[in-house]
């Protein structure tokens, strides 16, 4: 790890999070191969996670022959991480994604799987262009829940009874102008892939569980478990597998130069 990777704050901590994030959907399978095709990228030069978390992301890019830096400031989440890719073609570090502590010029794209929003993003892009070699590419993308599903909206009312002001932030929103703005990277394009995910609704509640942004804005351990639980009392009412429609979006810019 580079000495800016140790000296950069991290101001989300998953550390009580990350034995639930597994729960949580996977991305689309083919919002990610449209991607991979899109940029060009094949097997021939490595690419790196920022933010991988307990590797959702990796995994994917490892079942399409890559070669992966994942890149993971939380203790907790990385050893999760590490296990799930265990003796596959990636290598864990620590870092942030303002400071990734990659060498510059070392990978041909940059991935941010859920987790540019909870970043300086300009310092990020600042990375990204740093550890990318010439004209490679930046991208970032998000699991969003379909919120007009009904099992959703009452989840969402449940939530919004007790938090009024309740947000996702910015990971429900498009960060084109963020990114063309920055002077690294031009022309933003999007992806995006509707999926239904079966989830039995015990793995539900755990994912919830997980919600940081929820945790964030509930403000207390008390208050964000008494959500927790009115959500698992709505979800006991219905069968033991629930489909949950997501949307995966992806947004990826190439490098100036």
């Amino acid at each position: 790890m580079g000495a800016t990777s140790a000296q950069h704050k991290v101001t989300w901590d998953y550390t009580e999070h990350a034995s639930h994030y597994d729960k949580r959907a996977d991305y689309s399978g083919d919002a990610i191969a449209n991607l991979l095709k899109a940029i060009g990228c094949d097997t021939s030069r490595p690419v790196a996670d920022i933010g991988a978390g307990t590797g959702k992301l990796t995994k994917e890019l490892l079942k399409h022959g890559l070669t992966v830096r994942s890149v993971e400031p939380n203790d907790a989440m990385r050893a999760i991480g590490i296990q799930n890719t265990k003796d596959m073609a990636v290598t864990w570090s620590v870092g942030t994604g303002e400071a990734t502590g990659l060498p510059a010029g070392s990978v041909y794209a940059a991935f941010f799987g859920s987790s540019f929003n909870v970043v300086d993003q300009s310092g990020a892009l600042a990375e990204a262009s740093r550890i990318l070699v010439s004209h490679g590419w930046f991208a970032c993308m998000w699991n969003h829940r379909d919120l007009d599903d009904s099992i959703q909206k009452r989840i969402e009312s449940i939530i919004k009874s007790v938090i009024p002001t309740y947000s996702y932030g910015s990971r429900r929103e498009d960060p084109t102008n963020v990114i063309n703005s920055s002077g690294y990277f031009r022309d933003t394009k999007s992806i995006e892939s509707r999926f239904v995910w079966k989830m039995p609704k015990d793995d539900a509640i755990v994912a919830w569980k997980s919600h940081a942004t929820l945790k964030r804005q509930a403000g207390s351990d008390s208050l964000f478990d008494s959500i927790i639980q009115r959500i698992a009392s709505y979800l006991d009412e219905l069968p033991e597998v629930i489909d949950v429609p997501y949307t995966t979006r992806i947004y990826f810019a190439q490098k100036v130069r």
